[in-house]
């Protein structure tokens, strides 16, 4: 398990009541340093937050009845002829309140696991990025190779070319001292 997991873990239990102080005070040093961990708790008030402010939900009277009736009925059969008034515990909100809590564990069920989809996406993500980057990377060491390569290539047929033209010059054609010049010039330079 990860170290922020365990952090997150420890934080629904803290909102859940089962959490003694050392965790709260390990979480709360836990919030300090991590973003990610601090973006959790967030969303885990704003879950609170909601559940506290949402309406209660309310049933049509047919089915408040039909509901009543079967209560009773269940409670008939199971304690014989004693039977319990349910419409005024209901009308105090317990109904509406386990109502309220089988919603409120779901939204933090499925914030959890969307939660964990999220960050599983995001390093999918990063990896995806890098390899990505890689790839961009490798293309452009190829053009710039390719680039060289033609430029050699170039440097090749140029030099080529160059000693073609002084393989087709004839030795008539060259460039050349006469031979009394030469002697004359020599002997000046020895004096």
């Amino acid at each position: 398990m990860a170290p922020c997991d365990e952090y997150q873990t420890r934080m629904v239990a803290l909102f859940d009541n089962e959490a003694g102080d050392e965790d709260l005070r390990l979480v709360a040093g836990h919030l300090q340093d991590c973003p990610e961990c601090r973006a959790f708790y967030l969303d885990l008030v704003t879950i609170r937050r909601a559940g506290a402010t949402a309406p209660m939900p309310s049933l049509s009277p047919g089915v408040r009845q039909a509901v009543l009736g079967k209560i009773e009925a269940d409670q008939a059969d199971r304690t014989g002829s004693r039977t319990i008034d349910w419409s005024g515990m209901l009308r105090f909100g317990g109904l509406g309140r386990w109502a309220a809590v089988l919603v409120i564990g779901s939204l933090l069920i499925t914030c959890f696991v969307l939660g964990r989809t999220a960050k599983d996406l995001r390093l999918k993500l990063g990896a995806a990025e890098q390899q990505v980057a890689a790839s961009h990377e490798q293309a452009k060491l190829a053009e710039s190779q390719e680039r060289q390569q033609k430029a050699i290539s170039a440097l090749y047929f140029r030099m080529a070319e160059l000693e073609e033209r002084v393989n087709r010059a004839s030795p008539s054609q060259r460039a050349s001292f006469p031979v009394q010049a030469y002697d004359r010039r020599e002997r000046q330079n020895n004096f």
